[in-house]
């Protein structure tokens, strides 16, 4: 008879200890990762109420300044370019960058030039065929880049052409809304690589220096966040400080422009987000990076604890930039894809994420993501999901069901406007009567 021999009480303790290391970074992990893509489409739902109003604006139709997409949503403003959407539906902001997303979970590696060129040029025709929804928000620049007969086989060398036709000088927020997903997937790659990623992929329809390094930095800051290396405000700006030097200042014109919006005197109010220039990336990058950099402040100060203070910030935060207003979705989705990888999925209200459209569809693919990534358990096989083709499993539309499709959009845009606007009157009708007694109350107790 053999006698088997016990492992050491040290030996199994050890094991142990190594198990749950790896368990819960694994599972911190997950949260972050998860939380970046949540968060980001959520500050886009979000940043929709006020997109384009001013922040007077926005108070006058705002007044609470509380937004909830669960159980039931704030209602909408009732314009057109609100109400073409559902409750907690994102934009184009998420969109693009689940352009990104998808590429990767259908080849394993962050897309090519070519493959992200031909996404574009798919979604500016036919939308998000995986979910059916129509192109709504196109900006300019990249519809006059994607729509260039040769774009698909050289898109960086046309989105150049396209730049330089517009003066050299057009630098809006169209590549940094889309760029998060990037820091994600370049979690356990070098920095260096990552920058050169994010830049890469930002000259798909992005030229201008501005918008390359706007890439650059809130990429970096994505991956950094995830891995638990930004702690203090000093990570940050240490950070940011690579990128500059890696980036090099033969391209960037006016460095101090960079540095006023990443480091504002009057924080957020010294963007000043609803004035002149809205959609410039550097406003969209100074929003990520305050937002991030006031999120650690207020984690160091934090007395209720560091749990009850994480569920406070990211509500306060992105509702602080959507009343801000001016370019608010983009504004939230790039401060949120950063936020969301530093506190964690956790940290997301209840009365937010659980009312995201599309949000059991965006959290099913963060999950294989995961997996892809190896910081979850199970088999991944890139290209397996239908969704994740280019014209997401779906044939292109015909003109006939283009058509229809925006013939039935218009009809429920329309009618939501009628029953909104029909609300706000009725609202109106109850609240005069009220502010005239108000009004009486006030004048008998001054005279």
């Amino acid at each position: 008879m053999t006698e088997t021999t016990q492992p050491p009480t040290t030996t199994i303790l050890q094991t142990l200890n190594q198990t749950s290391q790896t368990n819960l970074l694994r599972t911190t992990l997950t949260d972050r990762i998860i939380g970046s893509l949540l968060a980001s489409a959520l500050g886009d739902a979000i940043g929709l109420y006020t997109e384009f109003f001013t922040s007077v604006k926005a108070r006058s139709h705002y007044p609470t300044a509380k937004f909830t997409l669960h159980p039931t949503p704030t209602p909408f403003y009732p314009d057109k370019h609100r109400c073409v959407h559902e409750y907690g539906e994102w934009t184009d902001d998420t969109d693009h960058s689940l352009l990104i997303f998808l590429s990767f979970l259908h080849s394993g590696i962050p897309p090519t030039q070519e493959d992200l060129a031909k996404r574009l040029k798919v979604w500016v025709s036919n939308g998000l065929l995986a979910l059916n929804s129509p192109p709504l928000g196109l900006g300019r620049l990249v519809g006059d880049v994607v729509r260039t007969r040769d774009y698909e086989e050289n898109p960086e060398g046309v989105a150049r052409r396209v730049w330089e036709k517009m003066g050299k000088d057009a630098a809006p927020n169209g590549a940094v809304m889309r760029t998060h997903p990037l820091g994600l997937m370049m979690v356990f790659q070098g920095e260096e690589e990552t920058f050169e990623v994010a830049k890469r992929i930002a000259c798909v329809t992005h030229v201008d220096a501005r918008c390359v390094i706007s890439c650059v930095i809130v990429t970096g800051l994505v991956r950094s966040c995830v891995r638990g290396e930004v702690l203090r405000e000093k990570d940050v700006d240490e950070l940011i400080g690579r990128a500059k030097t890696w980036f090099g200042s033969e391209e960037i014109k006016d460095w101090e422009d960079l540095d006023r919006h990443l480091n504002p005197a009057d924080g957020l109010d010294g963007l000043k987000l609803d004035e002149n220039g809205i959609g410039y990336t550097y406003k969209a990058l100074g929003c990520g990076v305050v937002c991030l950099k006031m999120a650690i402040r207020r984690l160091e100060q934090a007395k209720g604890g560091v749990l009850v203070e994480k569920e406070k910030i990211f509500e306060e935060l992105i509702t602080d930039l959507t009343m801000r207003a001016g370019d608010a979705d983009t504004n939230a989705c790039v401060a949120g894809g950063i936020l969301g990888a530093f506190l964690g999925y956790a940290a997301l209200p209840g009365h937010w994420k659980y009312g995201l459209k599309h949000g059991d569809w965006l959290m099913k693919k963060a999950g294989d993501f995961c997996v892809a990534l190896g910081v979850m358990d199970g088999t991944y096989t890139p290209g397996e999901d239908p969704d994740t083709a280019i014209y997401g499993g779906k044939a292109p539309l015909t003109k006939d069901e283009d058509e229809m499709r925006w013939a039935v959009l218009s009809g429920a845009t329309q009618t939501r406007i009628t029953k909104l606007q029909a609300e706000r009157d009725a609202e109106a009708v109850v609240e005069k009567p009220k502010m005239r007694e108000m009004i009486s109350g006030m004048l008998k107790m001054k005279f």
